[in-house]
């Protein structure tokens, strides 16, 4: 039995797949192990930038709390608004 020309392209298909999928995965435990070792120095960095400066005097904040106004009531029931939809009749003639 010959293979069909589909069946012969699969396996090589197949093979380069799976070397850019491990290409794909070692690339990227390479990056985050080089992010990973790069974190420390940043800190570091900024704490030997600042050392050399004049400390300022702390900076004050202070909060206030908020002030919210309620606008509207609360209905008691349903029937109220029911009511309130509702076209009124009667007293006015």
């Amino acid at each position: 039995m010959e293979p069909t020309k589909a069946i012969r392209w699969f396996g090589p298909m197949l093979i380069a797949f799976a070397i850019a999928a491990m290409t794909a995965i070692l690339v990227s435990v390479f990056v985050q192990s080089q992010l990973a070792s790069a974190e420390p120095q940043v800190p570091q960095l900024a704490a030997q930038r600042n050392a050399g400066e004049v400390e300022r005097p702390p900076i004050v904040v202070q909060i206030e709390p908020a002030r919210i106004e309620v606008i509207g009531k609360r209905r008691s029931s349903v029937f109220e608004t029911l009511a309130d939809w509702l076209p009124r009749h009667g007293g006015e003639s």
